[in-house]
């Protein structure tokens, strides 16, 4: 059954049409329905490369999720689709798989590191348009540690409020993520040192503060504990900045608003 919001908008179905809303566009999705039966897809020739691609993106949601796992302290700051995007950049990362034949592309983000450096959380706010001060980073593989420096700033001046909200907190995460590959003899993807790093460490998060006055310097150091010495050449370090604002709620507690805040992975190693 379809329904209509006004003469140009309609949400619902009708006929073999799907129309419906999505978080992070503004605009009305139309799908079709129908197709060919799970069935056929998995056995007719005629669908071997699709069989293929569906396997591939397969890993590349694995590889995605996994990722987002990795960060998930900064998930609350998320405006759009991250694990959308995340998958596109996976699918560009198997994509330079030349060794492997299709439907068995790994996701080697190892090899290709540069390619999730500076992903964003929001795309309304960036990170350096809200924390206007010229904070700086560090990350050491080696010891698996990483260090962040904020400068003592004049929030009125070198914070950008955009929701006027009368808190904020500096939230930052330190983790590792596997490359996802199909073993040798395999038929699914896996990670070869899935665990390696609990996403539960290497977190900071500060203590609520006015977004209003000075505020003093931070530095903050973040060191995730890890299960192989050396890091395993297969694990790729995700350092991620981000600011979240806030406000008091019952019993003067305060808590972060939605889509109020912005962040980045500011570092791979």
């Amino acid at each position: 059954m379809a329904f209509s919001k006004n003469i140009l908008q309609i949400e619902g179905s009708m006929a073999n049409v799907s129309m419906y809303r999505m978080h992070g566009t503004d605009k009305l999705v139309v799908r079709t329905k129908g197709g060919p039966t799970k069935e056929q897809i998995k056995t007719l020739p005629q669908f071997q490369v699709l069989r293929q691609n569906n396997n591939e993106w397969a890993g590349c949601t694995l590889m995605g999720s996994q990722i987002r796992w990795s960060f998930k302290v900064m998930n609350r700051l998320e405006d759009y689709s991250v694990t959308g995007a995340l998958n596109a950049i996976c699918k560009e990362v198997q994509k330079l798989d030349t060794e492997n034949e299709q439907g068995k592309r790994a996701i080697r983000l190892s090899e290709h590191k540069s390619m999730i450096l500076g992903f964003p959380f929001s795309k309304k706010q960036v990170l350096e348009s809200v924390l206007r001060v010229p904070y700086e980073t560090s990350l050491d593989r080696q010891s698996v540690k990483a260090e962040i420096h904020i400068p003592e700033m004049n929030a009125d001046m070198y914070l950008y409020n955009f929701r006027k909200l009368p808190y904020y907190r500096i939230v930052t995460s330190l983790c590792g993520v596997s490359d996802t590959l199909i073993p040798e003899g395999g038929k699914n993807y896996e990670f070869p040192f899935e665990g390696c790093y609990d996403p539960d460490h290497g977190v900071f998060e500060s203590a609520w503060m006015p977004t209003l006055g000075m505020q003093p310097a931070m530095n903050i150091t973040l060191e995730c504990p890890r299960e192989e010495y050396p890091i395993p050449d297969e694990v790729t370090l995700l350092l991620c900045v981000g600011i979240e604002f806030g406000k008091s709620g019952s019993g003067n507690i305060i808590s972060g608003v939605k889509y109020a805040g912005t962040g980045k992975i500011v570092r791979v190693g």
